[in-house]
């Protein structure tokens, strides 16, 4: 098995453009979500989003734009910002470069208004680009075709631990050697009546601000943006001269039944997976530097997550930092576990773990870091994320 490690990232999110912008975000422990102005909010319980500038999609052409859903356009000018950054910017190889997106909903905002016409006015108003532009997979399609990319490539659909499964998976790809190269991630545009009137019936949303572990936690707010990592494997990247920026150490998934999985019996599975990924990277639980939460923010999905990771860390529990940027940009949904990899990335990198947004949060047993950002040698970060339909996965980077 090959080592894996990620040479470069791009991002586009709310508040943020480039990883400085986001770091500084994250230690400033104030959320970015805003009331929705996109379309009238009241029939939802949640009425404030995370959103993305459209000044950061403007490197796009206007006419390639058209083509695609918001939730593509964000994968596109994050990928832009991946290769920059990894300095892949003529990719050799194509025939081994892939790319792994995860989201959750498929592309929704050219959709919709097409839907509405077809009631209205008939076919004619429907968009002739609607049928490639909304399926789940048109990021895939269209960074491939963007830039020539042949090589082994996937899109996971898997609730909000989508990304965490594509980051995984192509992790093991390279690992195995299907691949030199993948670019991995995930993107989501979910800021529509429809998108979020299934946040709502699902009883996902909160109608005060979110703050996972407080008493009165009630769901999420959710964010719209994409993050887009490069894996490659290490002598890859050590024969171009790239510098790794972090090894992609340990992954594992598992399945709780969908009812369960933010209950007693998911806590169970949170737990033997994140403990599986820890043992493929090597660690001990009281090695870790920190925790990238999975944070639903509603009471009995925050009591499972903590009930998992009390088994997990066991004497250590208390003593590694816990955090999550999901309140401070809104729930990015499929692809909010890419944030929190981002988060435990850029904390390998500077030597410190952001707070949680807000108040501080006091659960029995567990660190939970508030305040400011807290200094501390991280050499590891493990990753969580678990998905309605019943998905638990778990990732853990290490400095390389």
């Amino acid at each position: 098995m090959r080592r894996v490690v990620i040479t470069g990232f791009g991002l586009v999110l709310p508040g943020a453009a480039d990883g400085a912008g986001f770091w500084d975000l994250l230690c400033a422990g104030r959320t970015v979500t805003t009331p929705i102005d996109r379309f009238p909010a009241d029939p939802y319980a949640g009425r404030h989003a995370g959103v993305v500038d459209d000044a950061a999609l403007s490197a796009i052409p206007l006419r390639q734009r058209k083509r695609m859903d918001r939730f593509c356009q964000l994968a596109m000018a994050a990928t832009s910002s991946a290769l920059d950054h990894a300095g892949l910017t003529t990719p050799a190889d194509l025939d081994r470069i892939g790319v792994y997106i995860g989201n959750m909903y498929g592309g929704w905002e050219i959709t919709e208004p097409s839907m509405r016409k077809l009631c209205q006015i008939g076919y004619t108003g429907v968009s002739p680009y609607i049928a490639s532009a909304w399926f789940p997979t048109a990021p895939q399609g269209q960074i491939s075709i963007e830039w020539g990319l042949k090589g082994f490539s996937k899109t996971i659909a898997a609730d909000t631990a989508s990304a965490a499964v594509a980051i995984g998976y192509a992790a093991r790809a390279i690992a195995e050697g299907r691949a030199d190269v993948i670019l991995a991630g995930g993107a989501e545009a979910p800021v529509t009546p429809y998108t979020f009137t299934f946040c709502h019936t699902s009883g996902r949303l909160t109608g005060i601000d979110y703050r996972p572990f407080a008493d009165q936690a009630d769901g999420f707010r959710v964010g719209e943006g994409a993050v887009v990592f490069v894996l490659e494997s290490e002598e890859s990247a050590l024969a171009r001269g790239a510098v790794p920026l972090a090894e992609v150490a340990g992954f594992a998934a598992g399945h709780a039944v969908s009812e369960e999985v933010f209950g007693s019996a998911g806590a169970d599975t949170l737990a033997h997976v994140a403990a599986t990924a820890l043992k493929e990277a090597g660690l001990d639980p009281e090695e870790l530097g920190m925790i990238g939460l999975d944070a639903q923010g509603s009471s009995a999905a925050d009591i499972s997550e903590a009930a998992a990771l009390r088994a997990l860390l066991g004497d250590a529990a208390g003593r590694v930092p816990c955090t999550t940027a999901k309140p401070i940009t809104g729930h990015l949904l499929g692809a909010a576990p890419a944030v929190d990899v981002l988060s435990g990335l850029l904390s390998i990198a500077n030597g410190a773990v952001a707070p949680l947004p807000g108040e501080s949060v006091t659960v029995p047993e567990l660190d939970l870091v508030s305040g400011g950002p807290r200094d501390r040698d991280v050499a590891s970060a493990l990753i969580n994320a678990r998905g309605a339909d019943g998905t638990v996965a778990s990732l853990v980077l290490k400095r390389v």
